[in-house]
């Protein structure tokens, strides 16, 4: 965004927040009871929901054989990921995490920027006795799983990004498919504790618009009516819209740190997968710019949720990547 911009935005900000009540601050404090949402969740036969007492941290875990750790979005949660978590399990143990401050996971004052984020899930595996993992990520998740993957190189055997790549002065330098459809939302989103006061008590009806809009989505029932009322149930939890926007607010320090764990280009193999209405080409192009060994996934006729609108195609891509076999370049729906 434009510093003049922001600089509108942050004016407005100040003026509206000066009419706002005390009642609106947004607590520092560290919640100590995370939100009960996993009776709703729909949890995938075989799967139990556990949290990581001592880290903070929610996830759910099933299947078998080498561990396969699954970073959600925003504004998601490891529910994104219930219908690709069943068709890989035969052949993994399948980690579906909430990011400290989502979900079901503890929330923090601070620590929301990707690196931080990353060091909070390596621990976490740690504490599960996982020493080597492949790592997927989409949408947020995809840059913090590359930050994952660069400073824990030892620890990660291949590497998944879906609809989401690490920002860089590379990322400026993208041509983005939606480029008609500006992600306005992230200026909006920047300004310290003004989205957050803004939309108190409105937060299911602004999140409605991120699950319905057409040009965010592109198979139909992508998100069922279930869903849609889990998600706004779970972010309108109170301090739980707020922690989430923080992932927002560290971009600046987030490209600082690409900046430097792209001088040495990651050396794993690592899938980028693009939606033709999402982020498109622009997340393996911005992949090349930090990894050497990137084979690139294009899937026709989806939208940007892809683990919600196709887990039977990206399942069967990830399944293909990690057991060696050629993946497609341009994928097609039959």
């Amino acid at each position: 965004m434009r510093m003049t911009q922001k600089l509108i935005l942050s004016a407005v900000a100040a003026t509206i927040l000066s009419l706002a009540g005390p009642e609106n601050a947004v607590t520092q404090e560290r919640d100590l009871h995370p939100v009960t949402a996993s009776a709703a969740a729909d949890i995938p036969a075989g799967f139990q929901s556990r949290f990581a007492d001592g880290i903070g941290i929610h996830y759910v875990i099933g299947g078998k054989g080498p561990p396969i750790l699954l970073i959600h979005g925003w504004p998601e949660d490891w529910r994104e990921w219930r219908k690709v978590m069943s068709l890989l399990a035969a052949k993994h143990t399948i980690i579906a995490v909430d990011l400290p401050g989502f979900g079901e996971s503890q929330v923090a004052a601070s620590g929301y920027d990707k690196k931080t984020l990353a060091e909070d899930l390596f621990r976490f595996m740690a504490s599960l006795k996982y020493q080597r993992a492949t790592i997927v990520g989409h949408d947020w998740g995809g840059p913090i799983a590359y930050a994952y993957a660069a400073i824990h190189r030892e620890a990660v055997d291949k590497l998944v990004i879906v609809e989401g790549a690490p920002d860089g002065p590379w990322t400026a330098k993208q041509s983005l498919p939606f480029l008609h459809n500006p992600l306005w939302f992230f200026g909006f989103f920047e300004i310290p504790d003004f989205a957050e006061r803004v939309l108190a008590g409105h937060e299911r009806e602004f999140l409605d618009w991120f699950y319905r809009n057409k040009q965010f989505h592109v198979v139909p029932g992508g998100f069922s009516e279930a869903d849609i009322a889990y998600y706004e149930g779970v972010y309108a939890q109170p301090g739980r819209l707020a922690a989430s926007l923080q992932v927002y607010r560290t971009i600046d320090r987030d490209i600082a740190d690409n900046i430097e764990f792209s001088r040495k280009p990651l050396s794993i193999p690592v899938l980028a997968v693009g939606a033709s209405y999402g982020l498109g080409r622009a997340v393996a192009a911005s992949m090349g710019q930090v990894a050497a060994n990137v084979s690139a996934v294009l899937m026709q006729d989806t939208g940007h949720f892809i683990p919600e609108e196709r887990p039977e195609a990206l399942s069967e891509l990830i399944d293909a990547f990690l057991s060696g076999r050629t993946v497609l370049q341009d994928w097609r729906p039959n």
